[in-house]
């Protein structure tokens, strides 16, 4: 429970969806010619939000990921006997795999945005509204 209070604690207001909001911010930043994102043109508001939620996503996928090793951990004499089948193992197999990467890729933004945010303290928090989908 420490845990969630702590998430809870570093989310924006309001924001309950660090992924979905993650998601929806995107859109507002701008990418180079080379597809490189342009955050010293983005607004540090923005940057701030998504860097925030990016925290909040990796820590969160890894906290899940781990208690589902713990799972399954706990459940493998089961596995072993065939009570599983080999397609969901295999399907929690690539689950595991894609939230690695999504972790790693969220570590990497939220970082980037931090090192452009470093300085970031505004007198009136500014807040960003997502995108629609």
């Amino acid at each position: 429970m420490d845990s969630i209070r702590i998430d809870a604690e570093l989310a924006e207001p309001g924001a309950l969806r660090p992924l979905r909001d993650l998601l929806l911010l995107m859109p507002h930043l701008r990418c180079g010619l080379e597809f490189n994102i342009d955050y010293e043109s983005a607004d540090p508001a923005l940057l701030h939000q998504i860097a925030t939620n990016a925290d909040i996503t990796m820590r969160t996928i890894n906290r899940g990921s781990a208690a589902i090793g713990r799972l399954l951990a706990l459940v493998s004499p089961e596995i072993g006997s065939g009570e599983f089948s080999a397609d969901s193992m295999a399907s929690i197999g690539w689950l595991l795999a894609e939230l690695g990467d999504l972790a790693g890729t969220t570590h990497c933004l939220a970082a980037a945005c931090q090192r452009y945010t470093a300085d970031y303290a505004p007198i009136a928090p500014k807040h960003v509204p997502n995108a629609r989908p």
